[in-house]
């Protein structure tokens, strides 16, 4: 439907023709600013010039005048006739009178003139000599009074005083005849300034006349070209308007309809001729009438040009059929012909507001939710945070928005969450587990599941994280395993015993030859049988304390190596000798992220059973080896591609049945006779492999042989294997004291045999009260203390707290053959150093050695 749009043609021309004459005007009026000004400077420097002329002219006549004073009174002394003396008051007369004049010009002219004052001085002593002449030329007879004004005459007081007036008046001349020249210059400078003023004023007066013409004309022309181009202006804004994507409406200043665009008409179901005229409250509903009528009217009396209506919320649009629809609507307001003329702007958003009505459902139905549920930015800003996320954290919905979740939550570093973020954006999902804190502090172990959320066009855009609980699940898979391990000790407690025997047997038998009288090289091989023997059964000890008491730790970078070496040196004391133990391992193994104890606990478990399958005994090997997991490889196996560490227990046992193979992870599941297995263990197993993200497989030949592979993440860098350090010479004390604590006496003798020749002096006390009560008396005296943590009343950790309590900086080192620090930490709370039994000689001196080296010891310092 063609319309026309009335629109005044800009007028640049005759704004440039105002600005003209203002400025030549502005300019008129600062050149005669200027030229006044130069006027008046000009009759002040002619002013001077005559003032400079007046004194002059007298400093000139009045040494004139003091030269006829000085030629009458002469004239006087050499003829005795009065008539000279005329010549002598004239010229005195006039000196006075042009002293007089030449005062009244420099005070009247304000002409500093210090010389003035010199010059005054210098005639009135000149005045002085020539009276001094005249009263000697009258006083006597005539010859002796020539005589007398003679001498006076010729003396040199007269010639000097007036070469020094002479000398002072030049001077004077000259300062004037500067001055003068100086304002002939300003004088001529001035005569240049007032003719370039009167220059300036007339071109610029014909140049404006100039450009008046020109841009006159210009106007006309650019007039008629604007005229010409209207038509075509009005009709590409009327497309540019229909072209629109919204609704447009323009209101006059009546807040009548004067135009809708064709989005307009289809959007409220109303043609634009049907509604000219009409007013703007058709398009709303009635209860919004009343509310639009008022930001209309206060928006026309307001300074702005542009606003959103309803201060930017939804408003709704009425149809021609009554239906309301949801819209974002502003206004603009431009002056055209002198009014007002409104622009209505309207997007409907029917669509997004149905979608966040059904988002806002969906974070009701999240929010009800028993699960821990939040949603993340990709920076990590929590989003949203439901009501599970509350119960389960601590933390209100209000005061986690907008924070980072994993600084919130302590769950994890920047670098993990890092690594956590590649993993969702790569796979779109993940799945771990995480250590986090609750707002008390409490610490819990959760599941994690992340969801990567993404936009229309397939954009990630945030993180949906479902969190679930199961921090009493780990404490009971915890129990258990430490159960299975205590189980799997049982099982091999006669091979335990076996070796024991063979290892105490030595000892014993070592002991009683020592009684009697041998040789010093009998003595001496005798000596290191037992130490040997006595060595072994400690490790042994070690070894099996470790594995039944071990707890899940912090996961850290192992050498699988070095955990097989450690399970064969288990194994080959406790397996029947029937069964040899064989290890495969290469050279260039990858590392991996694991527990130890966990671990650990899967090898032995998966021995134990290797052990039951070969009754008649057999060879049990541990292998490992390094795999590129890839396409249908990974999809075997349940894996994703990448490195893996492959670890493989094979027995050359009675293997396993394809029907027993399809259930042999189960929970529960197990194939020995009631009251020999529990059906827990390979399940175990499984979900510690698992949490580690790898994967087990089982193959079997029965009759000949089983294999179990363990399939292991691997790290991108290998260990470092590092050589052995040589022992170095043991270190010495320097006279400090040592409190030992420990009920066993045979090792407090032993300890303070070892202390006292290596230089430490030694109190020793055999339980805890009288250690404490020992320490009290000598608190200041004590350096360190030695305290076995298990002990029968008052035990180690009572001790360690009374003795803080009492000096809070002693040095104490925790030692046990039971108790050890927690996961992650190489100290027992309340101590500084760990010493694990049993302790040789150089570990008991190198522990008090770092010790004192770390306190700082003062006795240390002093002999370092």
């Amino acid at each position: 439907m063609p319309r026309s749009l009335s629109i005044v043609p800009p007028k640049p021309y005759l704004n440039w023709l105002n600005f003209l004459f203002a400025v030549a005007t502005i300019s008129v009026v600062v050149l005669w600013l200027v030229s006044d000004r130069t006027a008046r400077e000009a009759a002040l420097t002619s002013e001077d010039i005559y003032h400079n002329f007046r004194i002059r002219h007298e400093v000139y006549s009045l040494l004139g005048a003091i030269q006829d004073a000085e030629t009458g009174q002469r004239g006087f002394l050499i003829t005795g006739d009065d008539n000279y003396l005329e010549h002598y008051h004239v010229g005195i007369n006039k000196c006075d009178e042009h002293l007089a004049a030449l005062r009244r010009y420099m005070e009247q002219f304000e002409v500093a003139e210090d010389r003035l004052q010199q010059l005054q001085t210098l005639i009135l002593e000149r005045r002085a000599d020539l009276e001094h002449g005249l009263e000697e030329r009258r006083a006597g007879d005539e010859v002796e009074a020539f005589d007398r004004a003679r001498e006076t005459v010729v003396t040199d007081r007269g010639r000097m005083l007036m070469n020094q007036i002479r000398s002072l008046v030049t001077e004077m001349l000259a300062t004037r005849d500067s001055r003068l020249a100086e304002l002939e210059m300003e004088a001529q400078n001035h005569r240049t300034e007032h003719a370039v003023d009167i220059a300036l004023g007339l071109f610029l007066t014909l140049g404006t006349f100039l450009a008046a013409a020109v841009f006159t004309n210009l106007e006309r022309i650019g007039r008629l070209r604007a005229a010409s181009k209207l038509k075509t202006e009005q009709a590409r804004l009327i497309a540019i308007v229909d072209s629109s994507m919204d609704a447009v409406v323009a209101v006059d200043h009546e807040a009548h309809i004067v135009m809708l665009n064709p989005i307009a008409e289809e959007l409220f179901q109303r043609r634009e001729r049907d509604v000219l005229g009409e007013p703007f409250q058709i398009l709303v509903p009635e209860a919004l009438r009343s509310v639009c009528t008022t930001h209309f009217q206060d928006f026309a009396f307001s300074r702005e040009t542009r606003r959103r209506l309803m201060d930017g919320n939804v408003i709704h649009g009425l149809k021609a059929d009554n239906t309301e629809f949801p819209a974002e609507a502003s206004v603009s307001r431009a002056i055209i012909e002198g009014q007002p003329l409104f622009t209505v702007i309207l997007k409907d958003v029917t669509e997004r507001e149905t979608g966040r009505t059904r988002m806002r459902e969906q974070a009701a139905i999240l929010s009800r939710i028993r699960d821990a549920i939040h949603v993340r930015d990709l920076d990590g800003r929590i989003q949203f945070w439901n009501d599970g996320a509350q119960k389960l954290y601590g933390w209100k919905a209000s005061e986690a928005l907008g924070r980072i979740g994993g600084e919130l939550l302590q769950a994890a570093s920047r670098e993990q969450e890092a690594g956590i973020l590649a993993a969702l954006l790569r796979d779109g999902g993940w799945i771990g587990e995480r250590e986090i804190r609750t707002r008390s502090g409490v610490p819990l172990i959760i599941e994690s599941r992340r969801s990567l959320i993404v936009d229309e066009l397939q954009r990630p855009v945030s993180q949906l994280v479902i969190d679930i609980d199961v921090t009493e699940e780990k404490k009971r898979q915890q129990v258990e395993r430490r159960s299975q391990r205590l189980e799997s000790i049982g099982t091999l407690a006669s091979g335990i015993a076996h070796d024991l025997n063979n290892v105490l047997t030595p000892i014993t038998m070592g002991v009683k030859l020592l009684k009697r009288p041998l040789g010093d090289e009998q003595r001496s091989s005798l000596i290191e049988t037992i130490t040997a023997s006595a060595e072994r059964g400690a490790g042994m000890v070690r070894q099996l304390l470790s594995f039944a008491g071990g707890t899940a730790g912090p996961r850290e970078v192992l050498d699988i190596a070095d955990l097989i070496d450690e399970t064969r040196s288990i194994l080959v004391h406790t397996l029947p000798k029937t069964i040899s133990v064989a290890v495969s391992v290469p050279d260039s193994l990858w590392p991996v992220f694991g527990d130890v104890t966990e671990l650990s606990q899967v090898l032995m478990n998966l021995a134990i059973n290797a052990r039951d399958a070969m009754p008649q005994g057999g060879t049990l090997t541990f292998a490992a080896e390094n795999v590129l997991m890839s396409g249908q490889e990974s999809e075997n196996t349940g894996l994703r591609d990448g490195r893996y560490v492959k670890v493989s227990v094979i027995d050359t046992g009675h293997g396993i049945s394809p029907e027993v193979i399809e259930r042999i992870f189960d929970p529960f599941f197990t194939t020995k006779e009631q009251g020999k297995g529990t059906g827990l263990g390979l399940a175990t197993c499984m979900g510690i492999v698992t949490s580690h993200g790898g994967n087990m497989a089982v193959r079997s030949e029965p009759g000949q042989k089983t294999e179990f592979s363990l399939y292991l993440p691997s790290q991108q860098t290998p260990t470092t294997q590092h050589p052995p350090v040589a022992p170095s010479t043991l270190p010495e004390g320097r006279g400090q004291t040592i409190l030992l604590i420990d009920d066993e006496e045979s090792i407090l003798q032993v300890a303070r045999a070892i202390l006292e020749s290596h230089g430490y002096l030694v109190l020793e006390s055999t339980n805890g009260q009288t250690a404490i009560e020992t320490f009290a008396s000598n608190i200041r005296g004590i350096d360190a203390v030695v305290v076995d943590m298990m002990m029968p009343g008052v035990g180690g950790a009572e001790v360690m707290k009374e003795i803080r309590r009492l000096r809070s900086d002693i040095l104490i080192v925790a030692t046990s053959g039971l108790r050890k620090p927690e996961p992650g930490r190489q100290t027992i709370d309340g101590s500084d150093a760990f010493l694990p039994k049993p302790y040789t000689d150089s570990q008991l001196l190198q522990v008090l050695e770092e010790v004192f080296h770390s306190g700082s010891d003062p006795k240390f310092d002093q002999h370092r």
